[in-house]
């Protein structure tokens, strides 16, 4: 048998950037780390180091160290430090596909600021791989990754041909026993020679002939400064197996150096993995991290979405330059989606600063999408509202209105009325000394909100009538000089006078209207039409030709589906205890499950016809957490649990909208809701996420290491089981589950898992600690509310066949209303006189950029051209396994690039376009001067 004769040893560090201390602790240590190892390089021309595969560590110090920037350069430039490619060390499934793009650009570029980045997909300590990641790299022009957690117990070489679901291959080198494998060799003083020698012969089989590969690093560890010494001392002791010191990507070129240079065919011989990797064989995947801290999960899809809506917006209707504004926002949500961050599993001051950084992100985007709604609103009066459709597909809008004096108008049956708002916005006694405060209040036209449309005194009182819109002018120096007379008039002062501000009748309206891929329409009350298909709500049922939806006694749901697929028992409750921690969950005594609901009680919100809407809150009662002298066993007392859930249906959906809201009562404790699927015994289910779709089992693939594989799975978009898709807007943790009551399977959807420690050292599912045993009572969640949004769509022809992918778009991706200022100031984004601040833009009847087949348009954005121009990137993403016709609709010549906007394809008509199964396609649209002849 082949042997090695040689072992690569690469010098690194894995730097959480945050974890069971915030950044700024960790960042301290990074520094020191930083500076003794630029003296380190600086004193040994050999030496070589591996700076974990993310720019931000570089980011980070040259922040605190500007100074040091030239010998970062020096020592990239010698190839003595690798940096990049990617900015965080991100978790694949806890984060958009788009996302993950964003984090090699950024990572790429900031790599680029100091020298070449490493040209390898390095990830060694994910909680798994997700399915899309090599055609990912493949698009960056990476060829190579390397990772340690996931791979399958039937990977037995050092190396495997790792293929996405559209074919795409990158050559993946295993970490064997993982990024610190080989500390062991230098443990004892001494006995390097011999550790080497036997290490060797114990992976003999896994590296036949090529240099075996020795991580030589752990969690923020520094670099050893003797090592050069150590290594020179045991090559000249002339042993059996020779020691070089490398990078990561030094190590991969002279293992594969055919593959290296390009060869496609080098591959034959590795054993091949398609799709994700999500295996527990041979390393923790640490699952519990899908659902705990949920909050963070929605701060992270409600980010993402906020950020490609601006972006898809401002590139299609705006007139200004936010690509700065874009790349801040976007670092922020990357580096929130570190595998120690948005997963939770810190202590809790890194989960708050997370958040907070997630919510900046946001504040970037809303502020985009508020000047490019100002700009369209612009072009429309304010007796009517523009409406924006940032998701690809044509789709009826439902969006929400107020309208002025209802009673009066002349309204279109596709306005429904709901309450009314506030009238007497202020009431009160001044006396005259008090009345100049009532300038202080005014700003322009502005009072409490709104704007001033008429003023008059009476013989004891002020009024004002004020509105959203304004009505004639408003002429503050005469109200001023009224009011200063009737000051001197009164010199003691003392009179009383009672002011009132009311503004006009005003009651919010939901409103359906039809609206183009990537489109605006101008809204009219007076016009807007219903369709054919209004919903009804009677008592406790939801109703329009596609579904009937019926709550019974329990607070569950019956649905039934115009193809006849019938659901029932759908939204039960289970609450069990969790003796585990952030990273797995802990069963305890099944016993003490609580499933029923004490009370139930169901009242209609609104009766259609354009939107229906129940109430249903039930009580439980449930345990107050665990026993602390025996955690198998849940504590009394008891105490009350209460979820409000709210079901929608609007007109025109074959789907059921939930959201449920809860603020948690207990500790210990996990809280799912479950969607029977209509079929028992399934073999599997099918979950969308970061750019595919990826089946998967009932079971996951255990192993010796010590944890067992429950198969509790992440979803980003939809879950498919049996006759039932339940489409999610946040990330969120899943299982399918045999459901007793209702006698088939269910997928159980988890609402809130609640712990108090970071990690345990006795786990009943986990051999070994995942990390110091911390206390997080903020995990606790006590006191916290929690929402979950998702949708319910029923069909008996799979999720393909039924469009999922479109509707799960469309659920994600709500439309942007704002009222008409053509004209004068009026109230946006909820602040008086804000609008007309932009240059407007006419309303085009033509979308953007519609879609007509099932792919979905995964970005629109403005990007930077070679030349330092502007240009519009659109990406798209084809989730069905065939191949199928774009059908793109979108004005100019484009393009179609990789990810980096290299030209594969040189105009390309985006209508006729094939993307091929489960591809990731990008194009872009040309420039009026860019040259006819790219590519």
């Amino acid at each position: 048998m082949d042997a090695p004769d040689e072992l690569v040893i690469v010098p690194h560090t894995h730097w959480d950037r945050e974890w069971y201390e915030p950044r700024d602790v960790f960042r301290l240590r990074l520094v020191h780390m930083v500076d003794r190892l630029l003296d380190t390089l600086e004193a040994n021309p050999g030496y070589r180091f591996t700076l974990d595969g993310q720019a931000a560590a570089i980011d980070d110090y040259l922040e605190i160290r500007p100074e040091q920037r030239e010998r970062v350069v020096a020592a990239v430039g010698r190839g003595q430090l690798a940096i990049g490619p990617f900015l965080i060390l991100l978790d694949e499934f806890l984060c958009d596909g788009e996302t993950i793009v964003r984090n090699l650009e950024l990572g790429l570029r900031s790599s680029r600021r100091v020298g070449p980045e490493m040209r390898i997909g390095y990830l060694p300590d994910m909680f798994g791989h997700a399915a899309q990641m090599p055609q990912i790299l493949r698009g960056f022009g990476l060829r190579d990754a390397a990772l340690w957690r996931g791979v399958p117990a039937r990977v037995e070489r050092h190396a495997f041909a790792w293929t996405a679901p559209d074919g795409s291959t990158v050559r993946t080198e295993y970490l064997l026993d993982g990024y610190g494998n080989a500390l062991d060799l230098f443990a004892l003083p001494g006995q390097l020679e011999a550790l080497v020698a036997e290490y060797g012969r114990s992976i003999a089989s896994w590296f036949g002939s090529d240099p075996i590969l020795g991580m030589l690093g752990t969690d923020h560890s520094a670099p050893p400064a003797d090592l050069m010494p150590l290594v020179d001392a045991a090559n000249a002791a002339a042993g059996h197996i020779g020691l070089t010191v490398d990078t990561i990507e030094g190590y991969v070129r002279r293992a594969a150096p055919e593959w290296a240079a390009g060869d496609d065919g080098a591959l034959t011989e590795l054993p091949e993995v398609i799709g994700e990797l999500r295996s527990h064989a041979r390393g923790n995947l640490l699952p519990g991290v899908f659902s705990i801290r949920t909050n963070l999960k929605r701060a992270m899809s409600d980010a993402e979405r906020r950020l490609s809506t601006a972006e898809r917006l401002d590139a299609a209707f705006g007139a200004d330059d936010h690509r700065a504004f874009f790349d801040s926002a976007w670092y922020r949500l990357v580096e929130s989606t570190a595998h120690d961050s948005v997963t939770g599993c810190g202590v809790d001051a890194t989960a708050v600063e997370v958040e907070g950084r997630l919510a900046t992100a946001g504040h970037v985007a809303r502020g985009v999408i508020l000047r490019t709604m100002e700009r369209l609103a612009a072009s429309v009066t304010p007796d009517s509202h523009v409406v924006a459709n940032p998701a690809g597909f044509a789709r009826r809008a439902h969006v929400e209105i107020r309208l002025h004096d209802p009673e009066r108008l002349e309204l279109g049956d596709g306005v429904q009325l709901l309450d009314a708002l506030p009238e007497v916005l202020g009431d009160e006694q001044l006396t005259t000394a008090e009345l100049p405060k009532l300038l202080n209040r005014i700003h322009g036209r502005e009072l409490f909100g709104q704007l001033i449309n008429s003023w008059r005194f009476t013989d004891d009182g002020l009024r004002f009538e004020v509105a959203e819109a304004p009505v004639g002018e408003f002429d503050l120096a005469a109200f001023t000089e009224e009011l200063e007379r009737r000051i001197a008039a009164d010199p003691s002062g003392a009179r009383r006078w009672h002011v009132e501000i009311i503004a006009d009748p005003r009651r919010r309206a939901v409103v359906g209207v039809d609206v183009g891929g990537l489109g605006v329409a101008s809204l009219d009350p007076a016009t807007a039409r219903a369709t054919d298909d209004p919903v009804t709500v009677s008592g406790r049922m939801l109703t329009n030709r596609q579904l009937t939806v019926t709550v019974d006694d329990h607070g569950a749901v019956r649905i039934e589906a115009a193809d006849g697929t019938v659901l029932t028992d759908v939204l039960r409750l289970v609450d069990e205890g969790d003796r585990g921690d952030s990273y797995n969950y802990g069963p305890v005594d099944a016993t003490t499950a609580v499933t029923e609901p004490a009370s139930v009680e169901v009242s209609v919100i609104e009766p259609g016809p354009i939107r229906g809407r129940l109430h249903v809150r039930r009580t439980y009662v449930v345990p107050g957490g665990l026993d602390s002298a025996d955690r198998n066993r849940r504590l009394s007392p008891a105490v009350e649990l209460v979820v409000d859930t709210v079901l929608e249906l609007r007109e025109g959906e074959p789907i059921l909208r939930v959201r449920m809201d809860l603020v948690n009562p207990a500790t210990d404790h996990r809280l799912r809701v479950l969607v029977p699927t209509g079929v028992a015994d399934l073999d599997g289910s099918s979950a969308a996420g970061q750019y595919a779709v990826t089946r998967r089992g009932r079971m996951g693939e255990g192993g010796p290491v010590g944890e067992f594989p429950l198969p509790t799975y992440p979803v980003a978009r939809f879950v498919h089981a049996g006759q039932a898709s339940v489409i999610v807007t946040k990330h969120s943790e899943y299982e399918i589950v045999a459901d007793s009551q209702s006698g088939v399977d269910a997928i159980a959807l988890t609402l809130v898992r609640a712990v108090g420690l970071m990690s345990v050292n006795v786990h009943p599912l986990r051999d070994e600690p995942a990390g110091g045993e911390f206390p997080v009572p903020g995990a606790q969640y006590l006191g916290t509310p929690v929402a979950t949004e998702f949708a319910i769509l029923p069909s008996a022809s799979g999720w393909a066949a039924s469009g999922t992918a479109r509707w799960a778009e469309l659920v994600r991706v709500e439309p942007e209303v704002a009222r008409g200022t053509q004209g004068g100031p009026t109230v946006v984004g909820g602040v008086a006189g804000a609008g007309g601040a932009a240059e407007a833009a006419a309303l085009s009847t033509a979308p953007a950029l519609e879609v007509a087949s099932d792919v979905v348009l995964e970005s629109l954005r403005s990007v930077t051209d070679a030349a330092g121009l502007p240009v519009s990137e659109a990406r798209f993403v084809n989730y069905r396994g065939e191949s199928q016709r774009l059908r793109a609709a979108a004005s100019g010549i484009w393009d179609r690039t990789d990810f980096a906007g290299d030209v594969l394809e040189p105009a390309v008509d985006l209508e006729s376009y094939v993307i091929g199964a489960a591809r990731i396609e990008t194009f872009r649209r040309r420039n009026d001067d860019t040259p006819s002849d790219l590519g």
